[in-house]
């Protein structure tokens, strides 16, 4: 599980290095990595904090500290919030916010932008992210998306823009996440069509990786929808972890 988050963040409970160790070994995990959001630059303290815990704890199974480093949300280039990226295992970016209004949607709704300004922005962007060679995983790829506009209306669209993204995340061996959490956010439909934003990134040639995005402890390791896209691509298609994590 690559992609786990702690207390630290403000909005997960119980997720304490004690706590996320303690149960990656109730599961028998063999290897996991804590990645934190980094939404400004101060949160970078927070990762060699969490590395510190894990190593006093010394635990079975092996941990790797990343974090979630978010883009910057007042561009539409994909920049990230820092660029002190240095002594991380592993770099996910996080697209969360809807670039220039800088607000994190629930659903469309929330969206201050026109569909078609946001599309705009959300397809620079995501290609923004996808080339900078420091980033090591797109995290939930579509979420933002998801959360932003009618999917029935842009989805297809949308798939153009990820075909691009893909070529330019070969080039620089960024993966794409199979997100356990985005099954959360997606009505049945969706759910069942999201597996077709993989299969764009298997074409071009980029790896995939899993990660629970878990902020619960009773959320690390589970893979339930995870399951449900690796269904529909080809069998074997999920990267191992040293072909991602840098250490």
């Amino acid at each position: 599980d690559l992609h786990i988050h702690t207390v630290y963040c403000g909005h997960a409970p119980g997720m304490t290095v004690a706590a996320i160790l303690r149960r990656a070994e109730e599961l028998n995990l063999s290897i996991i990595a804590i990645t934190d959001h980094i939404f400004q630059p101060s949160d970078r303290s927070v990762i060699e904090k969490i590395r510190s815990e894990v190593v006093a704890i010394s635990p079975q199974c092996r941990v790797h500290i990343g974090a979630e480093v978010d883009i910057d949300s007042n561009y539409t280039d994909g920049r990230l919030v820092t660029n002190d990226l240095d002594g991380l295992d592993s770099v996910i970016a996080g697209f969360h916010y809807i670039p220039t209004a800088g607000n994190l949607p629930r659903s469309p709704e929330d969206n201050p932008l026109s569909g078609e300004a946001f599309m705009e922005q959300w397809a620079s962007s995501l290609l923004g992210i996808v080339s900078n060679p420091k980033i090591d995983t797109l995290a939930h790829p579509g979420r933002l998306l998801a959360a932003s506009v009618d999917l029935g209306v842009y989805f297809e669209d949308a798939l153009c823009v990820f075909e691009q993204a893909a070529a330019v995340s070969a080039q620089n061996r960024v993966a794409w996440e199979l997100n356990e959490l985005s099954g959360s956010r997606l009505d049945p439909y969706w759910r069942q069509q999201w597996y077709r934003i993989y299969e764009i990134a298997l074409d071009a040639g980029v790896k995939l990786v899993y990660g629970s995005d878990a902020h619960t402890p009773a959320a690390i390791g589970t893979h339930s929808f995870v399951d449900s896209l690796l269904q529909k691509l080809p069998k074997g298609c999920l990267a191992k972890p040293e072909e991602i994590i840098r250490s």
